[in-house]
């Protein structure tokens, strides 16, 4: 393990510091847009071409790579998000703005996708989930880092050469590494249609998932600007919120384990409704109040993607690449509209990021338990649950373990079966609860199962 992450420290070194100067812009964006007195809804349309130009970076940039190569590709991204960063500190005009952050969203797909195929390539098959727990401590903690670094009082305007500085900075650990690069990276195939027919709750939770977090991302920044934070504040409103996302998501998956995951979704749901409605209550204000709120709220939102990528895999026997990466595009494509539908209330309410949640978490928590009261599933490729944060398809691949050898007491439980035919050997991966039929691999049988 030790030599292991020897070999990919320039790669984790790259990942931490390109990820803080992220995590600035992040904030940095719409508070910057605040401050020029754009309305809401300008910050909103903003904030979803971001996203828009995510989806499209996950579609293409496998393409790119394959014809150029992960570091030429990883250096080209870079650039272009560096150089969108600053065009947008130096252009104050909505239309320039929206191709920046289009362009920007695209290149961190890419740059998310050139760092996590290379981890899923150099890692051995015995340390994925340790690798993979680290990745998602360094994310973390990066992303929470650059939400802190708003509060320094040096201007917008260093602030977002500072950003720019620490992009650039994170292409010297992985530009100057002698290591060989992985190979290309796979495009996304899937089917909306087969997916949404393996797991309804696990689709429409993912893209209710995304519709919150895409606001929260998007017009987070807006809330508590006018709920009377300042810009040091705003930092720890988002920082706060991402640390409650990454307490409650190992314990909650936990849970799912032991119980229907679908009950820990609508329970979620139900909690989550709550919190909002809390919220927007007049007598609860002040920065503690706020602060404590949004820990609890990103706590219920941000383990919803891995929840619902989880029960999706538990009842279906599909490729896990192929249902994750249909749960990563409805996650994606609910952050596009997240953002306008707050947007378009947030002229009328400063509260309007809760209640567009609460609305969401509403609508999810009736759909679960609709679900639950008439369709029963049998999680026959159920396996524990392995804590994942939302970046692209490639992040799904580190958790994969393909060689994990059979547990000894189902072995002898297939020796011992009595019918004349062999039963099936079962392979587990512990990425999000894949557990796959190797006799029905070996048949090419992969129809989806009963709708879960």
């Amino acid at each position: 393990m030790r030599v292991l992450l020897q070999s990919m420290f320039s790669l984790l070194l790259s990942a931490a510091i390109l990820l803080i100067g992220h995590g600035l812009q992040y904030t940095l964006v719409p508070l910057y847009a605040v401050s020029l007195d754009w309305a809401p809804s300008t910050i909103g349309y903003i904030g979803s071409s971001y996203f828009l130009g995510f989806v499209f970076g996950c579609l293409s940039v496998p393409k790119l790579v394959a014809r150029v190569g992960h570091i030429r590709v990883f250096t080209v991204l870079i650039a272009l998000t560096t150089a969108s960063m600053l065009f947008i500190g130096m252009v104050n005009h909505f239309e320039s703005w929206l191709i920046a952050r289009l362009l920007m969203g695209w290149s961190m797909a890419g740059i998310y996708m050139v760092i996590e195929s290379w981890l899923n390539e150099k890692t051995s098959s015995d340390h994925r989930g340790s690798i993979l727990s680290i990745y998602a401590v360094i994310t973390l903690f990066a992303i929470c880092v650059g939400q802190v670094l708003v509060g320094f009082d040096i201007g917008f305007e260093r602030l977002f050469m500072l950003a720019a500085a620490l992009l650039v900075l994170g292409i010297l650990p992985i530009g100057l590494t002698s290591r060989t690069a992985p190979n290309p990276i796979p495009d996304i195939k899937f089917s909306f249609k087969r997916i949404m027919s393996v797991s309804q709750i696990a689709m429409v939770g993912a893209f209710l998932g995304g519709f919150v977090t895409g606001g929260f991302w998007a017009l987070g920044p807006v809330a508590a600007n006018s709920n009377g934070l300042d810009a040091g504040q705003v930092g720890i409103f988002m920082a706060v919120t991402l640390l409650g996302g990454a307490a409650l998501q190992y314990p909650l998956g936990r849970l799912s384990d032991f119980i229907d995951r679908r009950l820990v979704i609508a329970g979620l749901a139900v909690v989550g409704f709550i919190i909002c409605i809390i919220a927007v209550q007049p007598f609860f204000e002040g920065p503690s109040f706020i602060f404590i709120t949004m820990f609890l709220f990103g706590g219920l939102v941000f383990p919803l993607y891995a929840l619902c990528l989880a029960h999706a895999n538990d009842n279906t026997d599909l490729s896990v690449i192929e249902i994750g990466s249909g749960v990563l595009m409805m996650n994606s494509l609910g952050s596009v509209f997240g953002p306008i539908v707050v947007s378009s209330l947030i002229k009328y309410t400063q509260h309007a990021l809760f209640i567009v949640s609460a609305l969401a978490f509403f609508i999810l928590a009736c759909w679960t338990v609709y679900r639950i009261k008439f369709h029963k599933v049998d999680r026959e490729h159920f396996m524990p649950f392995v804590s994942v944060s939302k970046t692209t398809h490639e992040v799904i691949e580190v958790g994969i373990d393909e060689e994990e050898p059979v547990d000894s007491e189902e072995a002898s439980a297939v020796e011992s079966a009595s019918e004349p035919e062999p039963e099936p050997v079962t392979e587990y991966s512990p990425a999000f609860g894949l557990e796959q039929d190797s006799t029905s691999a070996a048949y090419g049988e992969h129809e989806p199962k009963p709708d879960a």
